[in-house]
């Protein structure tokens, strides 16, 4: 299984800004040293030992991760403005007869934006299914695609084999991926998914606010968050800011460390990031979740930043 994300911030999509970019120039060149220019490779020895908030960013982009399995179609998270650069890299790639699964996790624009956007829905050639446990999956995402609000409508133009499937319960198999689901916490309803593929098991959980049921050490919980290679998690907020926002859904990155200790996850990856943070912001907050791991004694798990174009791998 690996698994690309496409995007990772919450609530709305977050370009850089000339200001940003000007800051990142900035810092940068005031660490630059003679010695740094020397030579090609002196200057490559430089960039390389820069901080990564100074010569990367974790992307503007919201919700879209991509699961390729080591058998069968395609399979991906959420529709949000990170489908659209899925999109385009697919369209490099994209072959007659090709297949796609769509999860959602829920509705909310930052996870339905970029559903407009994906080429293969538009294509007689492709045949795209989509799935949700709530009713009516096809009259929610046709509805987001109507006049006065987008110039094509999804009935019209989308001339992909649309396929919609209700989730009933019961674990779905893509390919050699058993696929599993539970409700979580959030406005409106939303969901998280268990991914397993032989040993591999891989849990993408956001959006959501964790509770203290979600930490109870019942089978039902064990079943689906325990034991996971990889789980990558709503971790929107400090804690602080999660207090203060009690009941938006969203949870802080020192609650996902407890969480992800509790149900031994091997590595996490915060998501969900905050569309008011810029990278020194979310990159601090790793640093913070690192030291936090630290300090309740987990110094197995790894802690990592969801980042546009990160590989995760199993």
């Amino acid at each position: 299984m690996r698994v690309r994300i496409w995007g990772a911030r919450g609530s709305r999509p977050t370009p850089l800004n000339s200001a940003q970019v000007q800051g990142k120039i900035s810092s940068v060149v005031q660490r630059i040293q003679p010695r740094d220019l020397a030579s090609p490779s002196a200057r490559e020895r430089f960039l390389s030992s820069l901080p990564a908030e100074l010569f990367g960013t974790v992307g503007g982009n919201t919700a879209c991760l991509e699961i390729a399995p080591k058998q069968g179609p395609t399979v991906i998270i959420d529709a949000g403005s990170g489908l659209a650069e899925l999109s385009a890299a697919l369209s490099r790639r994209l072959r007659p007869g090709s297949e796609f699964h769509i999860l959602f996790t829920h509705f909310h624009y930052d996870h339905v934006q970029g559903l407009p956007f994906f080429a293969p829905a538009y294509n007689p050639a492709c045949t795209v299914h989509f799935y949700s446990p709530v009713q009516d999956i096809h009259q929610i995402l046709a509805s987001q695609m109507r006049h006065p609000f987008f110039p094509v409508t999804m009935d019209e133009k989308m001339r992909g084999d649309l396929r919609f499937h209700r989730l009933d319960g019961r674990p779905l198999k893509i390919g050699s991926l058993t696929i599993r689901y539970r409700e979580l916490n959030h406005p409106g309803r939303g969901w998280g998914y268990r991914f397993e593929e032989g040993e591999s098991v891989f849990v993408h959980a956001s959006d959501v606010e964790l509770q203290e049921s979600d930490f109870e050490k019942t089978a039902e919980n064990s079943s689906f968050f325990g034991n996971a290679d990889a789980l990558v998690l709503d971790t929107q907020y400090t804690l602080g800011e999660a207090i203060e926002k009690f009941n938006w859904g969203h949870s802080s990155f020192s609650l996902g460390v407890d969480f992800a200790t509790a149900w031994q996850a091997r590595r996490l990856y915060l998501f969900h990031h905050e569309p008011l943070y810029n990278d020194a912001k979310i990159y601090k907050n790793l640093q913070l979740a690192r030291w936090y791991a630290q300090r309740l004694g987990n110094l197995d798990l790894e802690v990592y930043l969801s980042e546009e174009g990160m590989e995760i791998t199993f």
